[in-house]
């Protein structure tokens, strides 16, 4: 229980004040990896639909009260994207990480999903010119958050 409550909890606290203070530095054109994203959605792959969603939830919540968005943007995007990638899970979470092809897919759709739905309700500060834009935003953005995570990817697994 600790393994599955608590490290996950630790880790996201440490990942949060490293989204919002040095991640940004590497933004191209106002476009950000989200290192939270990538860890629910692991998070989600690992343990399944249910304890993603619960824990996307609360991460939502801690990431809004952080960030000082729009209280609520963050929580159900953060849900939602956990949602979805709970569709891919598998009892032996090495199964997603060794298909390569699945594993990106699931990336790029849920990353697309929050990103869309952050970008809407949130306060991303990009400027509306068609509703295109926010499509656009959500795809550019989800593919930089594939490739960090595929950068993570390549990291040696045996702790994941």
């Amino acid at each position: 229980m600790i393994n599955k409550i608590v490290f996950p909890i630790l880790i996201a606290l440490v990942l949060l004040p490293i989204q919002l203070v040095v991640i940004p530095l590497i933004s191209i054109s106002n476009i950000i990896p989200n290192i939270v994203l990538i860890y629910v959605l692991l998070y989600s792959f690992r343990y399944g639909q249910i304890a993603g969603t619960i824990f996307a939830f609360f991460i939502g919540i801690l990431y809004d009260t952080a960030s000082s968005s729009l209280l609520g943007s963050g929580m159900f995007s953060f849900t939602l994207a956990a949602f979805i990638a709970g569709y891919f899970y598998k009892e032996d979470f090495k199964d997603i990480l060794l298909n390569i092809h699945i594993f990106i897919f699931a990336l790029l759709l849920s990353s697309f999903i929050f990103f869309l739905f952050y970008s809407v309700l949130g306060t991303e500060g990009i400027i509306v010119e068609s509703n295109f834009s926010f499509i656009t935003f959500a795809l550019f953005s989800s593919v930089y958050n594939i490739i960090f995570a595929l950068s993570l990817y390549l990291i040696p697994r045996n702790k994941l």
